[in-house]
């Protein structure tokens, strides 16, 4: 490879903060909220001039792990953020009602109305975003975190803090900070898919076919020719009348290795093979479920949706068993019900817990040797299948608030996040509501 060497020059500080968070996801979203209302002085950055990552531009369209799991009637399990996410979807129309996902349910929200949710917090919680904008590299002293250089059409500029964010969903901000991380199971990370959704769909007769019955017709067609490498499928009911959210494809290379989401060229593949498969997914659908004959498409993700990359290795990792257990912690920041959902090559593995729950500990959220960054989300320390259970959408939220809040504690405190007192972080992100 041909090195060229950049010439060093001046960055001017184009903003002094508080708190930072890269990346504005669910997870971010919920930091900055956090702590913007816990008077912190905040900024959000996001590469996208909309917030939501894997919920809106991945198009992911769903809140996974609000509910119970087992038998049963399904309950709300968390509230919180989450919850107060929920019900500002459900205020204003733009979600649908709990549909059945296995041994527990999920909703499928409208992605331009979760944006407008996420700016109006944003905006009433007092944090400032700045859109249209990459992290490029950290500026260090010693082993604290200093600022963040940022790249956007003002050009390259430097973002002091004093205390950081990592909610770029791919572990960036810590790599760059130098935090040690794995990648799924020995580089076996989850399959990703292109979520697109279609509409005038009869939903009486489209909706609700009974999964074995949805892997026969995949089967059918793929002996016909048609190239539909996922036979597990997810045909969810959008709070827009007549409309489908179909979670189908599988994008993976010609070879069966995973897409890595940290290469530009992986992704570049991945977008580009998730389009013809949308395609494909969408001539089968017409062709063989009853209620798509008149179907059409109508939106696809701006990108492809990614489930992992990068894991942080943190000071306590949440285990399988943790997951498999139902092990609740005394230091919980987050619960979830949700089942373990690993796409990988053998097809999806599921594991629903029993009428029971699981807690995510706050200490999953600190990476090693950094004292003023923490993490969030799907980049949390966790295995390989526990984070198959952790990484989605409400438990997002949850460590996200709890983040931000804890960045507000440290600020306050003078004190590294792992010296927090965890009671008083646990005391106001489970009692305080707005």
């Amino acid at each position: 490879m041909q090195i060229w060497h950049e010439a060093a020059r001046e960055l001017p500080i184009a903003y002094d903060v508080e708190v930072l968070i890269v990346g504005g996801g669910p997870t971010g979203v919920a930091a900055a909220t956090a702590a913007a209302r816990a008077g912190e002085k905040t900024l959000l950055i996001e590469r996208y001039g909309f917030c939501g990552g894997m919920a809106t531009a991945g198009m992911s369209g769903a809140i996974c792990g609000l509910f119970t799991s087992g038998k049963g009637p399904h309950e709300q399990l968390v509230h919180g953020f989450a919850g107060e996410f929920y019900q500002h979807l459900k205020h204003r129309g733009a979600v649908s009602d709990p549909f059945p996902f296995g041994e527990t349910c999920l909703v499928v929200h409208e992605p331009h109305t979760w944006k407008e949710i996420a700016d109006d917090l944003l905006a009433d919680s007092g944090a400032k975003v700045l859109f249209h904008t990459l992290a490029t590299d950290v500026v260090m002293e010693g082993n604290q975190l200093r600022g963040v250089i940022i790249e956007n059409k003002n050009g390259r500029q430097l973002i002091t803090a004093r205390r950081f964010i990592d909610a770029t969903g791919d572990g960036d901000l810590c790599v760059k900070a130098g935090v040690p991380y794995t990648c799924g199971r020995n580089g076996m990370v989850q399959y990703p898919t292109m979520v697109f959704r279609m509409g005038n769909v009869d939903i009486a007769r489209g909706i609700g076919h009974p999964v074995d019955q949805l892997e026969t017709w995949v089967e059918a067609a793929q002996a016909q020719g048609f190239y539909l490498p996922r036979k597990h499928i997810y045909l969810l009911p959008s709070p827009r009348p007549g409309e489908v959210m179909c979670n189908v494809t599988s994008i993976l290379r010609d070879d069966g290795r995973p897409i890595d989401a940290t290469c530009a060229e992986d992704l570049t593949f991945a977008e580009q093979q998730g389009r013809k498969q949308v395609r494909e997914y969408e001539r089968f659908l017409r062709a063989w479920v009853p209620g798509f004959e008149n179907a059409r498409l109508n939106d696809v993700a701006a990108q492809i949706g990614i489930r992992q990359s990068r894991t942080i290795e943190g000071q306590r990792c949440l285990s399988n068993d943790d997951v498999f257990q139902a092990k609740k912690s005394q230091r919980a920041v987050a619960s979830s019900a949700w089942c373990i959902e690993a796409h990988g090559q053998d097809g999806i593995f599921m594991f629903y817990l029993d009428n029971d729950w699981y807690d995510i500990p706050y200490d999953t959220l600190l990476p090693e040797d950094v004292p003023n960054l923490i993490t969030a989300g799907r980049t949390l320390c966790a295995e390989h299948e526990a984070l198959a259970s952790a990484r989605v959408t409400a438990q997002c939220f949850l460590t996200g608030y709890a983040a931000g809040t804890a960045a507000y504690l440290s600020h306050r405190d003078c004190c590294a996040f792992d010296e927090i007192d965890v009671a008083e972080l646990r005391s106001i992100i489970e009692y305080q509501t707005y």
